[in-house]
C-alpha cells in the first residue's frame, strides 16, 4: 500500500496539511485527500507536484 504525506506550499514539518493520504480527488477546485483511517480534509487550491515514489504530494491553495 502506498501512502502520502500533503504539503501545503513546500515540504516542511510545519506545512502539513495530511499524512497517511491513501486517495486525492479533484472536484471543481477542490481537493478531496482521504487518509488510511477514512477521514477526509478538503483544500480549495491545486496540486503542484506530486512524488509517487518519495510518497509526498504538494498543493497550493487559492487565495479568495
Amino acid at each position: 500500500m502506498c501512502l502520502s504525506t500533503v504539503y501545503r506550499g513546500e515540504k516542511t514539518p510545519e506545512n502539513i496539511v495530511m499524512a497517511n493520504v491513501q486517495s486525492i480527488e479533484v472536484q471543481d477546485g477542490q481537493l478531496l485527500l482521504t487518509d488510511l483511517m477514512e477521514r477526509q480534509v478538503v483544500v480549495v487550491g491545486s496540486l503542484v507536484s506530486v512524488d509517487l515514489v518519495g510518497g509526498t504530494a504538494v498543493v497550493r491553495e487559492s487565495v479568495a
